[in-house]
């Protein structure tokens, strides 16, 4: 009896071997095209179809975590928080905001408020890290009563949004981080030329909420960011009394921060 379980069982084993070894480089490609094919609508719908029959198939395939991380995304934007969950907690650590954010909508609404925060408060270390890493950022924390305010300095300008100092507010407890910066951004600084049929020398003051950005108002460039310190971080103290909460907006619709990056900056692309 004892033998004839042992060679049943080994039996079993080298059919789940050759079924692991049986997905190769060409099962991977397969998937990656259905993502990428132009007759096909790819929707969240038909990315989670190809990305979950690809991992059901291939779970040991070296893709595994980007497809999961993948298959996260598309669960989430249908709303299956318990799907999306199991995704991205099989995606394991993941590098981008984007995707990280959608992950802590996710675990919010499967009722798990603790791996939420967990994870904001990994993500914000780890980008933490990574500024004060690099020669052109300089930052500082500050902790105040309901939270820390992180002020960075950029010795260059953005290219894309003009940005050269940012302060960012992450609650201790539950909460979306808020950024509050100057911006000199090409597109809007354009359209107002033309609208006021002058030049004028000013930046934009953009408060970046998770559900969108608000602009406060316009400063001259002869102001300094220390002389508008304080100010800053008198707005973000205030913000960190009652910061902004995960919410559905309507049923059981899964909610995503807009552009995590204005809430996070990264370095200037010079």
């Amino acid at each position: 009896m004892i033998a004839a379980g042992v060679t049943t069982f080994v039996a079993f084993m080298s059919i789940q071997s050759a079924h692991a070894q049986s997905c190769t480089l060409q099962d991977a490609t397969r998937w990656q095209l259905a993502l990428h094919d132009a007759e096909v609508e790819q929707s969240p719908d038909h990315v989670r179809s190809v990305t979950e029959a690809f991992l059901n198939a291939c779970p040991e395939r070296p893709e595994f975590h980007e497809a999961s991380r993948i298959a996260g995304i598309a669960a989430a934007d249908m709303n299956d928080a318990a799907d999306a969950m199991a995704h991205f907690t099989n995606a394991g650590q993941m590098t981008d905001l984007l995707s990280n954010f959608y992950a802590m909508s996710t675990f919010h609404m499967a009722g798990d408020a603790k791996a939420t925060w967990r994870l904001r408060d990994q993500i914000v270390e780890t980008w933490r890290i990574r500024l004060d890493r690099n020669p052109l950022v300089s930052v500082s924390a500050e902790p105040v009563k309901d939270g820390m305010i992180y002020q960075l300095y950029f010795s260059q300008t953005d290219q894309e949004t003009g940005m050269r100092a940012a302060w960012v507010a992450v609650p201790y407890g539950p909460g979306w981080p808020a950024t509050l910066n100057f911006s000199s951004d090409r597109m809007r600084l354009a359209l107002h030329k033309a609208r006021a049929a002058k030049d004028t020398d000013f930046r934009y003051v953009d408060l970046n909420r998770c559900h969108g950005r608000r602009t406060l108002g316009r400063i001259e460039t002869t102001v300094s960011s220390s002389d508008f310190d304080a100010a800053a971080r008198a707005s973000l103290t205030a913000y960190l009394a009652n910061p902004d909460q995960p919410y559905a907006m309507t049923g059981d619709q899964i909610e995503v921060c807009v552009l995590p990056s204005r809430l996070l900056p990264d370095a200037p692309k010079t």
